[in-house]
Order: C-alpha cells, then sequence, then structure tokens
C-alpha cells in the first residue's frame, strides 16, 4: 500500500542523522537551515518511507529537494499528485530541483524534465594551505544591503535571497563608491558553511578579485567550521581550477533540473 503525509518532527529529526550530507547537501540544508520555512512530503510503502519532497515557497519559482531511501521503491505520480495537492501547484508550473544520478534517471522516465540538465558541482574545502592572504573586501552594512541586492540581482545571480543578507555575512568590493565584486553565503553556521553568490562585474574581470574574495570568505568559514562548501556548475572550466586552486576538490556531481508535477 502507498500512503503520502506531511513528515512529523520526530522522523525530520532522524533523517538528518541518516543521510549523506555530501551526497545530498541540498536536501540536507532544508532539513536543518531551511527547516522552518520547508513543508515535508513523505512516500511511504508498506509503512517504510522511500522518498521525501522538501518544499519551499519564498523562491522566485516553487524550489524542491528530493530525496530516496530506495529509487526503486518510489511511485512517483502518486508523490507528484499528493505533492500538487499539498501546494496547490499547478501541474503545469516550472518547478527547481538538484538531483542525483539515480534521482535525475527516475525523473526522465516519467517525462518531468522541462529542460535539459546542467551538471552541477558540490565542492568541499580540504586544503587551508592553498588560500591567499588577502583582505581587499570590506563587509556589507546595512546601509548597502538594498546595493548589493541590486547588484547581485543584475548579475544573474538567481539563487540569492535578500533574507541571506540579515542571516549570514556579505563582503564586497568596491572601486569608486560602486560595488565590483561581492560574495557571502548560503550558511553561515557551525553545522556546515556553504559559499555562495560570488559576482564580479564583467568589466572588472581578471584581476584575480574573485579568487581573493573566495579566499577571504573561506578564511571566514573556517572561523566557524571544517565543513566548508560551495557550487559551480559544471561547464564554469575557469570557477572550477580557481576553487582547485584554493584548495576546494569536489564532493558530488549532481544536476540542477526544471521540472513539472505532472
Amino acid at each position: 500500500m502507498v500512503t503520502h503525509e506531511l513528515l512529523a518532527e520526530e522522523t525530520i529529526n532522524q533523517l538528518i542523522q541518516q543521510i549523506n550530507k555530501e551526497k545530498n547537501l541540498l536536501f540536507f540544508s532544508y532539513l536543518t537551515q531551511r527547516r522552518d520555512s520547508a513543508l515535508f512530503i513523505g512516500q511511504y510503502v508498506e509503512g517504510h518511507l522511500t522518498a521525501v519532497l522538501g518544499y519551499i515557497s519564498n523562491f522566485p519559482f516553487p524550489a524542491f529537494s528530493f530525496y530516496c531511501v530506495n529509487v526503486n521503491e518510489v511511485y512517483v505520480p502518486e508523490l507528484m499528485t499528493f505533492t500538487r495537492e499539498v501546494t496547490e501547484l499547478d501541474h503545469k508550473i516550472i518547478c527547481g530541483t538538484i538531483l542525483g544520478t539515480k534521482e535525475l534517471e527516475l525523473f526522465e522516465a516519467h517525462n518531468l524534465l522541462k529542460n535539459p540538465p546542467q551538471t552541477f558541482l558540490s565542492m568541499k574545502h580540504v586544503d587551508e594551505s592553498n588560500l591567499l592572504d588577502s583582505t581587499i573586501s570590506k563587509r556589507v552594512i546595512e546601509e548597502e544591503f538594498q546595493n548589493i541586492t541590486r547588484f547581485l540581482h543584475e548579475g544573474g545571480m538567481k539563487f540569492f535571497m535578500s533574507e541571506e543578507l540579515i542571516r549570514c555575512p556579505f563582503y564586497g568590493v568596491k572601486e569608486e563608491n560602486q560595488f565590483i565584486a561581492a560574495g557571502g553565503f548560503h550558511f553561515y553556521d557551525r553545522s556546515y558553511v556553504e559559499l555562495g553568490n560570488i559576482y564580479t562585474h564583467p568589466e572588472y574581470r581578471g584581476r584575480g578579485l574573485g579568487k581573493k574574495l573566495t579566499s577571504e570568505l573561506t578564511h571566514l568559514g573556517i572561523e566557524l567550521t571544517s565543513d566548508i562548501y560551495l557550487g559551480v556548475l559544471g561547464d564554469n572550466l575557469p570557477a572550477i581550477r580557481l576553487y582547485k586552486d584554493l584548495g576546494y576538490e569536489t564532493a558530488a556531481q549532481v544536476s540542477i533540473v526544471d521540472f513539472s508535477l505532472a
């Protein structure tokens, strides 16, 4: 028998202890740092939890995370139907998530994808000796929040959320009192740190600003924890080389996916 329900707090706590954080970083963030704003939709087969869809509504698009206990036991159409009922999302709306290889194959098998998937690398910092001794940036203060938000949005940082400026430190580089590079964190917590939204204005690229800024942000992360991550598109080879030069290595290769709930 297949049933669905919203997960209880006890089940969420159990999942935090059970999952591999490095291989399921997005889902782990839903369970922990995004927990207060997330909805967890569970599928049970013969009373055993087989799959979970985490949902957050405050992104610019319907944002999901997907976790499988056993990919061979998931009833995808039934899970999507229940998810539409709970979230009240139309079956045609385009949603976003990040999937591992087996989960991607599952979505493809049920014709859920709306665009070609994008390869995405989750990278973890492992070598502090490779970091630069740089102090080119300054912390963004509250009076600058509007300007930095505009700068990052104009730079195409679609995963940037303005609330991150309140939760996490952000740093910027200015020239003639205008931001030319900036970056911060998706999460800045002792459980783990995730760098994000590192952007240099096109006119100022080639000066090493991104490398120096990434190094400075990594130093800040080390003050909290040894679990420091960042994400990068798989075809962004210059950025991947830069991060490797700073002591990062690939922890997981996944795919960014646009999909529908039907």
